[in-house]
């Protein structure tokens, strides 16, 4: 990444405003975006196909070689308002965690506590299958691998929850 640039308001005060290197504040906002979208998992190509653009348009707007057009519609795909992701206030995001479908249909299949080979009966899975998925791809993906072994599943469902990746049935007693 380049160096931050001030892409924000400039602070008020007395003097002349600063001419804006403008090639460093189109390298910054391209950084920005860069950031935003790997923050969220999102390969270039899925980008542009949120934003409604080519690659070749994203790859453009990530080296600093944007249009006012793309980098609106590339901030309406992340969810991220244009003038928070201009201003000072901008920091890197922590990338979010993400799982695929069937990651998500396996996690949810045993959020309720049950034994792996009843919810590998369900999912028409080997129990052995059923624990690798979890321990190998689920629990790295969602950051709770280091977790206690006993409490890997509660702690993979509640960040799966937290970041809307699932969602638990209502269950009544």
């Amino acid at each position: 990444m380049t160096a931050p640039v001030l892409v924000g308001p400039l602070p008020a005060g007395g003097g002349p405003t600063p001419f804006p290197d403008w090639d460093d504040v189109l390298a910054d906002i391209g950084d920005r975006i860069r950031a935003e979208r790997q923050a969220r998992g999102w390969s270039q190509t899925e980008l542009g196909r949120r934003a409604g653009m080519g690659l070749a348009t994203v790859k453009r707007l990530e080296n600093g070689e944007t249009s006012l057009r793309g980098f609106v519609r590339a901030c309406r795909a992340l969810g991220v308002p244009a003038d928070h992701l201009l201003s000072d206030q901008w920091q890197i995001p922590l990338p979010r965690p993400s799982l695929t479908a069937r990651q998500a249909e396996v996690l949810a299949a045993v959020s309720d506590g049950r034994p792996l080979s009843e919810a590998a009966r369900d999912l028409h899975m080997t129990p052995e299958g059923l624990a690798s998925e979890l321990s190998g791809r689920i629990y790295q993906r969602l950051g709770v691998s280091d977790a206690p072994r006993l409490e890997r599943r509660a702690a993979a469902v509640r960040v799966a929850v937290e970041y809307g990746l699932i969602t638990l049935p209502n269950r009544t007693s």
